[in-house]
Parts: structure tokens; sequence; C-alpha cells
């Protein structure tokens, strides 16, 4: 589903002459070829997904570095990049609403002290896979551990 949506936005830039978007989404779109490829397969939506955030996660990077170079033509197209790209990306947990999940794991089994942190990441992790800031997982399971 995720890949039609992608196919028919891309012919939608294409009709609407939207370079920055079109070639954006033609990145993406060879990624996620070259990745079928690999595997011999058709990708799930979290493999597609996973490749939408890493894609997410280079623009973020480029956009670091051109801003230290005040490229400003490079910094407005990454950023238009990033917000589109975002769109594809499931709706996602807020601090709060990923402190209850990591809550609820640790409760369901109870976990107790620094000792059980490796089982509440393992536990914890496809529950907010995608769906929340990876940086942000560890501290947050860390505080709540203590």
């Amino acid at each position: 589903m995720l890949k039609q949506t992608l196919k028919d936005d891309t012919i939608k830039y294409m009709k609407s002459k939207d370079k920055v978007r079109l070639t954006t989404l033609r990145t993406l779109m060879a990624e996620v070829k070259y990745k079928e490829i690999d595997l011999k397969r058709e990708l799930a939506e979290d493999e597609l997904i996973a490749i939408i955030q890493k894609t997410i996660k280079q623009l973020n990077e480029t956009l670091d570095y051109a801003k230290q170079s005040n490229s400003a033509e490079v910094i407005a197209e990454t950023e238009i990049a990033i917000e589109m790209l975002t769109v594809y990306m499931p709706t996602q947990f807020t601090d709060d609403e990923a402190k209850a999940i990591i809550l609820e794991v640790i409760a369901e089994n109870d976990f107790k002290g620094k000792g059980d942190m490796g089982k509440v990441m393992k536990a914890v992790m496809p529950k907010l896979k995608g769906k929340y800031d990876g940086k942000k997982i560890n501290p947050l399971v860390n505080e709540l551990l203590a």
C-alpha cells in the first residue's frame, strides 16, 4: 500500500514538474528496488518504512552540512525533501506515549533495576521501532528503571 502511494506520488510530481520532490522519490524508489533485488522479494511495510527513516536520517545529516557551509539552495531543497518524506512515516509517539509503553512492558515482565536493561530494550524495540526516535528510547528506559 505504501509502495503504491510512493509510485502514485512520483507520477503526481512528474506531472507537476516538481523536481525536488520527484528526485527525492526517485532516489527513495531506487533504494527500495536495490533492497528488493538484494533480498529477491517484495519489501514489507516495516522494511519500506525503515528505508524511508534511513533516508530522512541521511537528509538530516546533509542539512547539517549545508547549514555549516551556508548553502541556501541545498538547505531549502533538503528541508523540502525531509518534510515530504516525513508524511510517509507512521504517526510518531509522544514522549508520554512512549513512556507508557515502556512502563507497561516493565510491569508485564516484572523487570527491576538496571540489570534488566537489555531485556526491557529487547521487549520494547518492536513496539516503538519506526514510531519513536530510537535515540530517545535508551535514556527513557534507563530513567524508568532507576
